[in-house]
């Protein structure tokens, strides 16, 4: 895991501009520092910076860069979070001369070994045991169909020297962030956004459209654009290809998410995924430096503790001792630390304990802010932070989660709706009344609101003969101004799922992810988002997913025996969840009126402050339901006055 940085220089920029972009990130790489300046006709040349490792020095022998040099066409910035082959050896940014590439990579490639050794067989000779080096081999070896290759999350810019190509790839599912921007004086690449604002030509602008769909809707990393003018992310799936004499570029779907029907019984796909996800599991447990857990005590991440505990049985490891970090609270209505301790004891792992408090996260939010480079939608993200905070002072580099298995498992309550829609409109009835009967059983009443949502989703028609719901309050608040209204079919359960996947909410959870552990140089690993159990979820008959009422329905009989019943048979979803709404209307209420009466603008002339504060004095006096409208509000206001 690390921080990459590249430019394209059209205007004699100074390299001391790629290093100020490249330190933006110094927390994602503590452990070394290096960078590449090529020109065309010539062979890249590596240099070290102010912070690159003694042993690289020495090692290396190589120059320091000179901050005033403009004589160079691309540039790569890089700084290094050791993970595998702790040695001078997985340097960056890496040059394989015989094939005319270099590359600035962050992120990993699971299956490096595996690769490697086919790569060995056909006659590649390696320096070094990372999986940097397995990158670039593989690209000579395989070009741009390499990529299908990868177990991993990776981003990475891939010079093509000889050829005067520049690639920026982004991994299947974006687990590992990208951005980009086009100026006059030069195109540029980096983890995140900061890094772009510290270049010349950079005017903040916002995007008014991307923070409407932010307020109105709560989608956060769901387009290309950003919050920003100008500021574009590489979506997941993609890379674009720089032609560097022409001075143009085309965008590249390189993979498309196509899940894979399955064919067999309940009992055979309960094997398999148990397979796919123990392997995954494995996959990610390789690491040359300590790993720990994130264990909420929700279902997801108990399952990869456990899966975690019989990984390194298999392998010998009994002795070896599992590390987790649990987000505590002392109000028993947010705290789950006692499915966690369940987990715990079964798997005899040495836990951790933090409990986020209002007053830390008034101490940390523009911190936060800051490093998550744009508004996130609740405080539960303040939470996880808190989590990897501790983690970075257990001395665990890296952190394995439950992180995707929501989105692809149908965890949600909103998931409901969907599937009653894709019932009606299969006219698969007798399922229909199996869900419903179901529902009954456990309720006491028939699931009318669903019935009624489904039918609406069904046949659109039918909308104008159902009153609409009371808790839907107008968003007075919200300057509408003719936006287009971002709407995602919910036609079925499957098609519901992969939005989910694809738009809301797993990539704006994935930033979080990334941004928040990445703040404590800490990397954040995702045994859910390997592609091979997306594929595998996604193709699964809905039954398979969403039975009899229960949600996640093949996690929960696939992994019976392994995973202590108390967690799997929870019905409740929590999470890494805060108190926010107790904050918002018990405790701290005073605050957050402070907040919304310190309106400093109307942010962007999106708001309607007056309408804003009224809203929120109805969710405290809990005349209007909780929601997290305010907190965006507020933290889409934060984050404009820290601009």
């Amino acid at each position: 895991m690390c921080g990459i940085s590249g430019i394209i220089n059209r205007k004699q920029l100074s390299a001391d501009e790629l290093v100020k972009c490249t330190h933006m990130v110094a927390h994602r790489g503590p452990d070394d520092e290096g960078y590449l300046l090529w020109s065309p006709d010539d062979t890249p040349t590596i240099f070290i910076g102010s912070d690159s490792a003694q042993e690289t020095r020495r090692h290396f022998g190589y120059q320091q860069l000179d901050p005033d040099n403009k004589n160079w066409r691309v540039g790569f910035g890089h700084r290094r979070l050791s993970i595998l082959d702790l040695s001078p050896g997985g340097h960056q940014p890496m040059l394989f001369p015989e094939a005319g590439l270099a590359i600035s990579f962050n992120g990993e490639i699971y299956n490096y070994i595996e690769i490697r050794e086919e790569l060995q067989q056909l006659g590649h000779h390696f320096k070094s045991n990372s999986d940097t080096e397995v990158i670039l081999h593989a690209w000579a070896q395989w070009g741009r169909e390499c990529m299908h290759r990868f177990n991993g999350m990776f981003a990475f810019l891939l010079l093509d020297y000889r050829n005067h190509q520049l690639y920026a790839v982004r991994d299947r599912f974006g687990v590992k962030p990208l951005y980009y921007t086009e100026k006059s004086g030069y195109v540029a690449f980096s983890s995140e956004v900061k890094q772009l604002r510290s270049l010349p030509e950079y005017k903040f602008e916002i995007n008014q459209q991307i923070a409407y769909d932010y307020l109105r809707f709560g989608l956060v990393d769901h387009e290309e654009e950003t919050f920003e003018q100008g500021i574009h992310q590489v979506m997941p799936g993609h890379f674009l290809s720089y032609d560097l004499k022409r001075d143009s570029f085309e965008k590249v779907q390189w993979y498309v998410l196509q899940p894979k029907t399955w064919r067999g019984d309940a009992v055979a796909a309960e094997e398999e995924f148990r397979r796919l996800l123990k392997d995954s599991v494995r996959l990610r447990m390789r690491a040359d430096v300590p790993v720990g857990s994130a264990l909420s005590g929700g279902l997801d991440s108990s399952t990869v503790v456990c899966l975690m505990r019989e990984v390194l049985n298999d392998a010998g490891h009994q002795k070896n001792v599992i590390q987790t970090i649990t987000s505590c609270n002392e109000d028993k209505r947010f705290d789950e630390w006692s499915f966690a301790e369940t987990v715990i004891n079964r798997v005899r792992a040495a836990s951790h304990k933090v409990f986020p408090s209002f007053e830390k996260l008034q101490e940390d939010l523009s911190k936060m802010i800051w490093h998550l480079d744009y508004p996130f939608g609740s405080t539960s993200q303040f939470s996880q932070w808190c989590v990897f905070e501790e983690a970075r002072k257990q001395g665990l580099t890296v952190m394995i989660d439950g992180q995707g298995a929501d989105e692809q498992l149908a965890g949600y309550g909103g998931n409901d709706v969907a599937l009653y829609a894709g019932l009606i409109g299969g006219l698969k009835f007798a399922d229909l009344y199996r869900e419903m009967a179901s529902y009954k059983k456990v309720h006491q009443q028939w699931p009318k609101g669903f019935l009624m949502s489904g039918l609406q989703k069904s046949f659109p028609l039918l909308s104008r003969l159902f009153p609409p719901n009371s808790k839907e309050l107008p968003q007075t608040w919200l300057r509408h101004n003719g936006f287009q209204v971002k709407q995602y079919p919910m036609g079925s359960l499957q098609q519901h799922l992969m939005n989910q996947v694809q738009r809301l909410p797993l990539p704006s959870l994935l930033r979080y992810e990334d941004r928040n552990s990445m703040a404590f140089s800490v990397e954040s690993r995702v045994p859910f988002m390997d592609y091979r159990l997306m594929e595998f979820t996604l193709g699964l008959p809905e039954s398979m997913v969403y039975k009899n009422g229960e949600r996640k329905y093949i996690l929960r009989k696939a992994f019976r025996g392994i995973v202590p019943d108390i967690v799997l048979d929870r019905r409740d979803k929590m999470g890494f969840v805060s108190a926010e709404d107790k904050w918002m209307i018990e405790d701290r209420p005073e605050w957050f009126r402070l907040e919304f009466e310190s309106f400093a603008s109307e942010v962007g002339g999106l708001i309607e402050s007056s309408h804003a504060k009224i809203m929120l004095a109805s969710v405290q006096r809990r005349e209007r339901q909780f929601n997290f409208e305010p907190w965006r509000i507020l933290c889409l206001k934060k984050w404009v006055d820290l601009r």
